[in-house]
């Protein structure tokens, strides 16, 4: 009996334990319901490393995470950027994407971050309903150095693989290819792939001829890693079968604004021009070449029917616009480089405006069209083409000598030849023979642009004691601190919003310009004409834009300054590396410290103006504000 009853308690007793287990496996809460019991979760960053520097605003974020209590819907992911909230996975959930399965649980944040450093840091939070939330985080520092591709050289390619560099070039064949070198600090394999691709093939070059797109094709060449930089050849040979591609035509090339490398930064975009050649023989070229071939001269000169001083012959006293009454040596010119004759036209030819011809804008004036300089004044016609001086621009020839001879006429020892010339004294006209005379100094006035254009100061050198800006010398001879419209003061101002420093550390500026220096005077004026009174382009910058400028008639009258100031002072258009930018304190584009102004129509020469408070300082040399 007893035995029997020793043997039901043990099975009693086996079934309360075998019922205890039971209840507890069956009142154990599931992994599917949220609660902050258990461990906490965890979170890791991959990449990017921590001091990581990246050359793209678009960043993106990934990394792995571990939560046994919650799936991944009971999550919360969030984003700092030191220390202030930019995004989490609930509110922005475009942004994220967390992925959750057997083998792995990840989570990748995209953003775009400003250029600059940046403390990221992503938390991983359980959601509520819990008593105590669970949460964990980690950090990571990053610079974004976005080093944006950019323009190292542009030119021409010939037919026989020689390369004219620069810009302006002249007597391009039309079987020439139009080039341009871009660099960037990583291999560009999507610019390269776009290029090649055998269906709709991309073009980043457009060459234009007024409104009109010159169609043809691009090819590029991978020229390697180059001192740490990637290099590529583009060409653009134009279609030989439209009308719109012929000689003694001026084109620009504009490079799309588009053209990106691998990490999306947008290409330091530039313009240029070049001129196509005449349809005749090297011999057959009226400038230059007279001792070698002596009916040259009248080509241009009558003998017998000349008027006096410059023997100009009658029969080229042809008028290429009545109105500008230019004087002979421009008609004479223009009875070639009008288009009637097998000559290169003027570029901006049919402009309204053209050099030195503004109209009165005062009151009581008439808006009757000025006298014309002449072509001479900044073209030499006597001299030959070259690479050094394609565009026969106006040079000169200084000598020092040992010793006056007021006897013979010299009473100071540097003479000029544009202010006596050698032959004068010298009847052997090897006077002018450098190898023969190494002291004697020849020099071309500069008209560079900002793909050339340096802007470094320099002692001129008819005066020692002076000095000017070498690369606006052609500009700088008239607009000089002894003759008008003094430029020249405010150009060699440094402390001026319009004079450009290459960063310290740097060989160029971000767009791999080499300007360090005052800004060039084509970057707002078109020397030959424009439809804007004091020969303003119309478009600004170095990108084809529908936001023109006009100003053709009337006062220049405060609103209109501010309108041109702006074309350029709008955060979107680049010059040198760099957005030009202004204050705004409003939707209604209000400048700061204009609010008290009734009106609001103050000039940007009140501020900007320096001592004179004129809008020519003020766009050539604009004072710089406390910030």
């Amino acid at each position: 009996m007893k035995k029997n009853i020793f043997k039901y308690q043990q099975i009693l007793c086996s079934f309360l334990i075998i019922l205890l287990v039971c209840a507890s496996i069956f009142s154990f809460p599931s992994t599917n319901v949220f609660s902050a019991i258990g461990d906490k979760p965890t979170i890791l960053i991959g990449t990017p490393v921590s001091n990581a520097v990246l050359n793209t605003s678009d960043v993106v974020i990934t990394g792995t995470y571990t939560d046994d209590n919650v799936q991944k819907d009971g999550l919360l992911f969030t984003a700092y950027d030191n220390e202030v909230k930019i995004s989490d996975s609930t509110t922005n959930v475009e942004e994220w994407n967390i992925v959750e399965n057997d083998t792995e649980k990840t989570w990748t944040f995209s953003t775009i971050l400003t250029e600059g450093t940046h403390n990221l840091s992503i938390e991983i939070k359980e959601i509520p309903p819990a008593e105590e939330t669970m949460s964990a985080n980690q950090s990571v520092t990053i610079t974004i150095n976005k080093t944006r591709p950019f323009i190292i050289e542009t030119g021409i390619l010939l037919p026989d693989n020689t390369i004219l560099v620069g810009e302006d070039l002249t007597r391009v064949p039309l079987e020439a290819k139009i080039k341009i070198t871009v660099a960037d600090d990583q291999p560009m394999l999507q610019l390269l792939n776009k290029i090649e691709a055998t269906t709709n093939p991309y073009n980043p070059i457009n060459v234009m001829v007024g409104t009109k797109q010159i169609s043809g094709t691009s090819e590029i060449k991978e020229l390697g890693n180059q001192s740490g930089m990637y290099k590529y050849d583009i060409f653009f040979t134009p279609d030989s079968n439209q009308l719109d591609w012929k000689l003694n035509t001026t084109y620009v090339v504009y490079i799309d604004s588009l053209l990106m490398d691998d990490a999306n930064n947008p290409l330091y975009t530039k313009s240029y021009k070049f001129t196509t050649r005449s349809d005749m023989r090297e011999s057959d070229n009226p400038h230059g070449h007279y001792i070698a071939k002596t009916n040259m001269c009248a080509a241009c000169h009558s003998t017998h029917e000349g008027s006096p001083n410059t023997l100009a012959g009658n029969s080229y006293k042809d008028k290429f616009k009545d109105e500008l009454q230019a004087d002979q040596s421009s008609n004479y010119c223009m009875a070639c480089h009008d288009g009637t004759m097998n000559a290169p036209i003027i570029d901006q030819i049919d402009k309204k405006y053209h050099h030195n011809n503004p109209a009165e804008y005062t009151e009581s004036g008439t808006n009757e069209l000025k006298q014309a300089e002449s072509c001479t004044s900044c073209h030499n016609p006597h001299s030959g083409w070259s690479e050094e001086n394609q565009n026969l621009l106006k040079d000169h020839y200084v000598y020092k000598h040992k010793e006056a001879h007021p006897e013979k006429g010299l009473e100071t020892l540097t003479v000029d030849s544009l202010e006596t010339s050698c032959i004068s004294c010298h009847e052997d006209d090897t006077i002018y023979d450098r190898d023969k005379y190494p002291d004697v100094v020849y020099e071309v006035f500069s008209y560079n642009k900002s793909i050339t254009a340096e802007g470094a100061k320099s002692t001129k050198i008819t005066d020692p004691n002076s000095q000017t800006i070498n690369d606006y010398s052609l500009c700088l001879r008239c607009h000089s601190m002894d003759k008008n419209k003094n430029i020249e003061k405010y150009y060699l101002q440094t402390n001026s919003g319009h004079y450009f420093t290459i960063p310290e550390g740097k060989q160029t500026n971000d767009d791999g310009s080499k300007l360090n220096g005052p800004i060039p005077c084509a970057e707002c004026h078109d020397t030959h004409g424009s439809n804007n009174i004091k020969l303003l382009r119309e478009q600004f910058g170095n990108i084809k834009t529908e936001d023109a400028f006009n100003k053709s008639e009337g006062d220049w009258i405060p609103s209109e300054e501010r309108n041109f100031c702006r074309k350029c002072h709008n955060k979107s258009i680049e010059i040198y590396g760099r957005a030009a930018e202004f204050k705004e304190i409003n939707g209604d584009g209000d400048i700061i410290g204009h609010r008290t102004i009734e009106d609001k129509d103050v000039r940007c020469s009140t501020c900007h103006g320096g001592e004179s408070k004129t809008f020519i300082e003020a766009a050539h040399s604009p004072g710089k504000l406390p910030k």
